[in-house]
């Protein structure tokens, strides 16, 4: 059973520091868009952060995150994703 645990944990220490190095090598990138309507303000911000991205010469990793707020005239639309090389 002893053997079992440190099997176990020594699994565990490898598995967080194998996902530690993968995340080192990860940005998280933000884009912001404007639009007239809160769906152009959407289309704005993330085709911005899939240009940023690629600019970069990185892949998006995850769901995109996008939040949007009004503003004077426009909405204005942030949208966020991590990206890795």
């Amino acid at each position: 059973m002893r053997f079992f645990k440190l099997s176990l944990i020594a699994a565990a220490s490898f598995i967080a520091v194998s996902a530690s190095a993968q995340a080192g090598d990860c940005v998280r990138v933000s884009a912001l868009g404007d639009g007239l309507t809160h769906d152009l303000a959407v289309v704005m911000s993330t085709h911005g952060l899939a240009n940023i991205i690629e600019n970069k010469g990185r892949k998006g990793s995850g769901k995109i995150q996008t939040t949007c707020a009004p503003a004077a005239f426009l909405t204005e639309c942030r949208s966020t994703q991590l990206a890795c090389k």
